[in-house]
């Protein structure tokens, strides 16, 4: 569908073959972004690599990511640091069982991503409150609207209206945010004191002009922007939704149980690792459920053409901004029985994935802009989620029902949230 939104050209994409189109078969001429305000401000110019335009500058930094955050060696050497906010988690949860409390999950979830996340980037990470706070901050700034995006023509009425103020004073925040921990690290750094996090690898190929483009103080807040704005909400979404899901499904999370009980845990304090879970099958396939019916975004970060083209007869001006809606394209019923409902079996025995290959199931996009950051995130998901079920029993507080679980969805389109707070007792 061809929209105009304001002045721009906007094409929505709802069916797996015309994402098929856009991002692999014309891959190359859609493979940009846009100009957003929130970008532009937030994310220092769109220097990050989630949203900087495609061209050598993006190459050079997604080469970054890959080879010292991202890459899959380098996610399985984070097991220290995922494993550490592990054991913190599954403490919170044995205080909660002991005293016959309940615990809010949405936060412990939260809390958990954001560790991790922080303890990647500098092992001496301990701001986890602050640093969700200022991430709602900025999710939120992305669904303000504003005349510059939609009417460049107008963009002095952001001014008028105390958009661009709102704006700023949330970028001074969380710029001083970032301006600490690095700070912090050179200080560690002058002292001697090894960190091995991500911050400290990208100041060391600084130093050491090991580098294929420039890389200043304001690229690597945007590349920390990208890692703690990007990844905290996505993996919180689907560990929050996947629990969910089991409370309603009891005889599917006690087949779970039943599976990791038997597994010897090779972790520190007798927790399950990733690498004792990998062949779990359907931990993983209810994980990918989770993600079809739940996609940690229910439209995929938007796209730009670079030159004019034609899809499935239509000609797309140059400069036209593309929505893929992976919400609509994961529910579609030419691929899916019962698209609506969690079935986790459906991928037991199935060759469809995530990593971009099958366009009836992109949670995570795919092509040239597909998520940098689907091994860490999966990671992530597996192993607390391993541990959570494996470790307690759970039930729904004041002798709430399954199906009387609240599932509604919070409004959102970078990431759409339960509506409530998944409040459970650990038995």
């Amino acid at each position: 569908m061809l929209l105009h939104f304001g002045q721009v050209p906007t094409l929505v994409v709802s069916s797996a073959d015309v994402a098929q189109e856009i991002m692999k078969k014309q891959d190359a001429i859609f493979a940009s972004r846009p100009s957003l305000k929130a970008n532009n401000i937030v994310a220092y110019g769109a220097k990050k690599v989630t949203f900087a335009p495609y061209g050598e500058y993006w190459k050079h930094v997604k080469k970054i990511y890959v080879a010292h955050l991202l890459g899959h060696a380098k996610v399985r050497s984070f097991e220290q640091a995922r494993m550490g906010e592990v054991e913190l988690v599954l403490e919170k949860v044995r205080h909660a069982q002991k005293m016959s409390n309940s615990i809010d999950l949405t936060e412990v979830f939260n809390l958990f991503t954001v560790g991790t996340l922080g303890r990647v980037l500098s092992k001496s990470f301990s701001k986890r409150r602050s640093a969700l706070e200022l991430i709602e901050q900025v999710a939120a700034l992305y669904y303000e609207f504003n005349f510059e995006d939609y009417f460049p023509a107008l963009r002095y009425l952001d001014r008028f209206f105390g958009v661009e103020s709102k704006f700023m004073n949330i970028f001074k925040r969380w710029d001083a945010f970032f301006e600490d921990m690095i700070t912090d690290h050179i200080k560690r750094a002058r002292n001697n004191e090894e960190d091995g996090g991500f911050i400290e690898a990208l100041l060391l190929l600084q130093a050491n002009n090991q580098l294929d483009t420039e890389l200043t103080r304001e690229h690597l807040k945007a590349f920390l922007t990208d890692m703690l704005g990007a990844g905290v909400h996505t993996t919180f979404t689907t560990l929050d939704w996947a629990m969910a899901e089991l409370m309603r499904n009891q005889e599917i999370m006690k087949l779970i149980q039943e599976q990791l009980r038997k597994i010897t845990p090779t972790g520190g304090s007798g927790m399950l690792t990733n690498e004792d879970i990998k062949e779990l099958t359907v931990l993983t396939a209810v994980i990918k459920e989770t993600l079809r019916l739940h996609p940690p975004g229910p439209v995929a970060v938007p796209r730009q053409s670079i030159e004019e083209s034609r899809i499935i007869g239509y000609t797309i001006p140059k400069g036209t901004t593309v929505f893929v809606n992976i919400w609509s394209i994961n529910r579609d019923p030419k691929y899916w029985e019962c698209p609506d409902e969690f079935r986790p079996e459906r991928f037991i025995g199935s060759t469809v994935d995530f990593w971009g290959n099958n366009f009836q199931f992109i949670p995570f996009g795919a092509g040239r802009r597909i998520c940098p950051g689907i091994q860490f995130a999966m990671y992530n998901i597996e192993v607390l989620l391993a541990n959570v079920l494996c470790k307690f029993d759970w039930e729904l507080p004041n002798g709430m029902k399954p199906e009387e679980l609240d599932m509604g969805y919070a409004p959102g389109l970078i990431t759409v949230t339960r509506n409530k707070r998944l409040i459970l007792v650990p038995k």
